[in-house]
Parts: C-alpha cells; sequence; structure tokens
C-alpha cells in the first residue's frame, strides 16, 4: 500500500473523529431491531438476495469549464464502508465532458479499522481492460471486483492518470469524514517516491472556495454486491447536505450502530434549487451550473440510478428562498410554488417505494445582507407549509433544532461556519441526533 506520512494522518485522523462523534452520540447500547413497518422509514422486503448496494456516492457536479487537471497524478479515495459482501465495482465519471479520457491503472484495497490491517490491492478492469477509457459524457460500472469485504474494511481506491486530463465534473466533500482523498505526484503502480501535490495546483478554483473541501475526479461510486438485508439511507438536498457535516455525522452513527445494515448516501448539491434550475449570474464562473439542474428535475437521477433508497430524507429550499432576490432574477418564487415542488419530488420517492422524511429550513437571517429579511419571510411561511404536511411519512423540525432561542431568525451561535447558513460539525452532530431520534430511536422496534 503506497501512501505518503500525511494521507496515513489524515486517515487516523479521520479515525479518530468518527470515535469523538460515536462517543458524543453514545446512549446506553440496545439492539437495532425494526418499527412497525406500517408506520416507519423502511418499506417490507422480499427475503434477501443478491444485489448492488452503494457504499458510497457523491453526485458529480457540472462546473461547465476544466475545473481540475491531473498529469502524472495518482488519486487516492479513502470510502467508509458499513456493507459486506465479496465482489465490488466501480462507477468511473466523464459526465458533461466533450472528450474521452483515461485512467491508466485503477486499483482498489481494503484498509480495517480494527486491526489496521490493509488488503493486497486489486487490479480493476473495464471490459477486461486495465486502462480505463471513458467516453465523453459516461459513467460506465467496471467489471466486477472479487474482494471479500466486511463493515470493518473501508475501501481505498487508486487512480494513476499519466496523460493530461481535464475534468469538467468532479465530486466534492467539505467534511471529508466519509470519504477523503488525497493526490500524489507520479504511479503508485511504479514507486513508493510519489510527491504530494497541492490541490492549488490540480484545482485553482476549488482551492480558492470559501469553504474548505476535497475532491474526486473519474470516479462518483463505489458499490458492493452483499446477500445482507440492507437499508439504503438517501440524503437529498443543496449545500447543507452537500458539504456533509450534517450527513456524515447521521453516517457515523448509523454505521456504529447497526454494521452491516444500512449503507448512506449523499444526494446534495451546493447552490441547488427543489423548483429552477441554477441561476445564470453574470460574471459566475462556468454561469452557475455548479448549483445544477432543478431538484425535482435531477432526483430520480441522482438518487435511483442503480439502487433504490429504502429512505429519503430531504433538506432543500434554502436557495429557492434566496437565489432569486440575490440574482435580481425577475420573478420570485412563493412558498407555494417551492412547497409543489417538494411536494412533487415526494410523489416521484413514492413511486419508487421509498419512504420520505422531510426537514424543515433552518434560520439564516441577522446577517445584514440585504436579501435575507425578506428571503426569511419566505423561509417562515415554506416552513409552516413543510409542517402541515402529510404527504410525507413525517417531518424534522431542524427549523426548531437549530434557531437562535433569542431571535427565531437567526441560527444558534456555535452552530454555523460564521456564515449563519451552512451548520458546521457541532450543527451537524445536533442535526443527526435529533435525525435518529425521530427516525431510529433507542428505545424503537429499529431501522
Amino acid at each position: 500500500m503506497i501512501l505518503n506520512k500525511n494521507y496515513l494522518r489524515r486517515s487516523r485522523a479521520v479515525s479518530a473523529y468518527a470515535g469523538m462523534l460515536a462517543r458524543r452520540f453514545s446512549r446506553q447500547s440496545r439492539a437495532f431491531r425494526t418499527r412497525d413497518v406500517s408506520k416507519q422509514t423502511v418499506r417490507q422486503r422480499e427475503a434477501p438476495m443478491s444485489k448492488w448496494i452503494p457504499a458510497w456516492r457523491s453526485v458529480p457536479i457540472d462546473y461547465n469549464y476544466e475545473v481540475a487537471t491531473f498529469e502524472n497524478i495518482t488519486q487516492n479515495c479513502l470510502m467508509i464502508n458499513n456493507l459486506r459482501g465479496e465482489q465490488m465495482r466501480i462507477r468511473f465519471n466523464n459526465l458533461y465532458s466533450n472528450s474521452p479520457i483515461a485512467i491508466d491503472y485503477v486499483t482498489v484495497s481494503l484498509s480495517n479499522r480494527v486491526t489496521g490491517r490493509r488488503s493486497t490491492r486489486q487490479t480493476v478492469t473495464l471490459d477486461g481492460e486495465e486502462t480505463i477509457w471513458l467516453c465523453a459524457n459516461s459513467q460506465p460500472y467496471s467489471d466486477p471486483v472479487p474482494m471479500e469485504i466486511t463493515p470493518e474494511d473501508d475501501i481505498l481506491v487508486s487512480m494513476y492518470f499519466r496523460r493530461k486530463t481535464a475534468f469538467r465534473s468532479v465530486c466534492v466533500t467539505s467534511a471529508a469524514l466519509s470519504w477523503q482523498s488525497t493526490h500524489l505526484t507520479g504511479n503508485f503502480h511504479e514507486t513508493d517516491a510519489l510527491g504530494y501535490t497541492f490541490k492549488s495546483q490540480l484545482a485553482p478554483t476549488l482551492a480558492s472556495a470559501p469553504y474548505p473541501n476535497q475532491f474526486a475526479a473519474g470516479i462518483c461510486e463505489v458499490a458492493v454486491l452483499t446477500d445482507d438485508d440492507v437499508r439504503l439511507i438517501a440524503m437529498f438536498g443543496d449545500s447543507i447536505t452537500h458539504m456533509s457535516y450534517f450527513s456524515d455525522s447521521l453516517l457515523t452513527e448509523l454505521y456504529r450502530r447497526f454494521p452491516g445494515k444500512c449503507s448512506v448516501i449523499n444526494g446534495g448539491i451546493s447552490g441547488n434549487r427543489i423548483q429552477k434550475s441554477h441561476p445564470c449570474p453574470q460574471g459566475f464562473p462556468g454561469e452557475g451550473h455548479q448549483f445544477g439542474i432543478a431538484g425535482k428535475n435531477r432526483f430520480l437521477r441522482d438518487l435511483y440510478d442503480g439502487a433504490s433508497p429504502d429512505v429519503v430524507l430531504i433538506l432543500e429550499g434554502v436557495n429557492d428562498c434566496t437565489h432569486s432576490i440575490v440574482f435580481g432574477e425577475p420573478e420570485i418564487p412563493t412558498a407555494q410554488d417551492i412547497y409543489e415542488a417538494l411536494a412533487e419530488v415526494i410523489g416521484q420517492a413514492h413511486g419508487q417505494g421509498s419512504k420520505v422524511w422531510v426537514c424543515t429550513i433552518p434560520p439564516f437571517g441577522g446577517f445584514g445582507e440585504f436579501w435575507r429579511p425578506q428571503a426569511e419571510v419566505l423561509r417562515c411561511r415554506y416552513n409552516e407549509l413543510i409542517r402541515s404536511d402529510s404527504l410525507a411519512e413525517g417531518i424534522v423540525d431542524l427549523d426548531a433544532v437549530l434557531r437562535d432561542a433569542d431571535d427565531s431568525h437567526r441560527m444558534q451561535a456555535g452552530m454555523h461556519l460564521g456564515d449563519g447558513v451552512h451548520p458546521n460539525w457541532h450543527g451537524g452532530v445536533k442535526m443527526a441526533r435529533v435525525v435518529l431520534e425521530k427516525l431510529f430511536p433507542l428505545d424503537g422496534p429499529g431501522i
């Protein structure tokens, strides 16, 4: 296994942080049994059979420009896994590209969180070929890789790009707990002497983003073929979901409680709106394409391609309340407009057999920008409609959880990244805790 010291230190730090989150969540341990499915979050299943379940999945972001460029680069991606199986496969990504790309060598290996042991690397092929050629705008799955994996084994995917390769879409995370990446100069398949490469050299606009982030190019999913009865939980939304402080906190505790029984995937896109596609702000990189098409139009594509979630947790509407005001669009949606788009998404999920829980939108007022007062009024009206909702299986009132006790239009101090909008680790843990209590209580019959 070829990893530089920084990568190993970061891996240990991630494991330590995961342990800290588990302790923060810790309560009296109880068995995880399933609630009455007539009222709960998971649909009745037939006898288990072998099926491909994503151990990790992230939505590739359409930047509409060359956001990253590799040449003689090894990319290592470490993904937290909670599944058991004897085969895995990788989904490669070359979406939104006008030209094919080549990945010269790909391997997958396992890192056991308990013993620290690392497995032998297995070569990954596509149609039997070691060099992976991806057509423009394609997302093929690799050939299955025989590999015995347990819920204690995290997955390391190493990819070498010899040629100069430009990417118009990559996967991104801020929290970097459920997955992380490093980029090294050189070919990991030939030498241990690999040099650390700074993100600013590979993806300057990502490196200059206001919030810390990591990215993965050429890959968007790792799936495991399992015989276990696994619940797939999908989180859908905007930056609050995409940045992963919320989703990674929830994932960490679910995996601690229920090893081998569930998998969590993130379907968030920063800046996304549920009713409308991205705005086109003048001078904005890529003309705003990175905010994605309307959530109601991407929902099935981003969550149901390859596997169907049992549970969908929706937190979306922040940008529907704000973007039209911020970017001066001629029409500002009403709360009813946004809610009708949400209802459409709920209907799509139910049509696929999924159970749906909807979150209210946390407060974002009180910071002085011109758009906040008007957007706050819209947010409050939208939340009222969500609370009166009878379409979903249930509501998680994150507004009530995160609002300041003295000013309901502000998020609690210490719960956000300093902008009053985006929850930080502390906010993410608090949000995850209320989701767990609502959907998967320790004294309830289960997941």
